[in-house]
């Protein structure tokens, strides 16, 4: 009787296993965590790189803010209408009041905006609330 039971109980949690990862596997991850939202970070700094390459390459160095203990890294998305680049960059914050460690964080980013510039052309960047220029060479 006790192997039977034994068996019945390795039998169940092998189905609930196989269960659980077979359900992961086929649902589509969620575009915001339950409990979560999609805000504005912070921008505490934008410089844009040159790469030395042929033709040079251009890359945007974002330092984000975490602005609390709650906050985390979420996505950046880039996009470029003639000379003007506009990155957002997001994080993921509660959406309902939630006590937080007021301790600020931050992350780097580096986002490479192509090759395909005019020489001697002004390009403007933005990412979220900053904004800088540069001269294509």
């Amino acid at each position: 009787m006790s192997v039977a039971i034994g068996r019945s109980v390795v039998v169940l949690a092998t189905l609930s296993a196989a269960a659980c990862a077979s359900a992961t596997d086929s649902l589509p991850i969620s575009p915001s965590p339950p409990g979560r939202q999609a805000v504005l970070a912070p921008i505490d700094r934008l410089d844009v790189r040159v790469l030395e390459s042929s033709p040079p390459q251009y890359v945007l160095s974002v330092r984000a803010g975490l602005p609390s203990g709650c906050a985390e890294k979420n996505r950046h998305e880039a996009e470029r209408v003639a000379e003007a680049i506009k990155v957002t960059v997001l994080n993921w914050m509660p959406t309902v009041a939630t006590p937080c460690t007021m301790i600020y964080g931050s992350y780097e980013l580096n986002i490479n905006v192509g090759s395909d510039f005019r020489r001697g052309t002004t390009y403007s960047v933005s990412v979220n609330d900053k904004k800088t220029a540069f001269v294509a060479q």
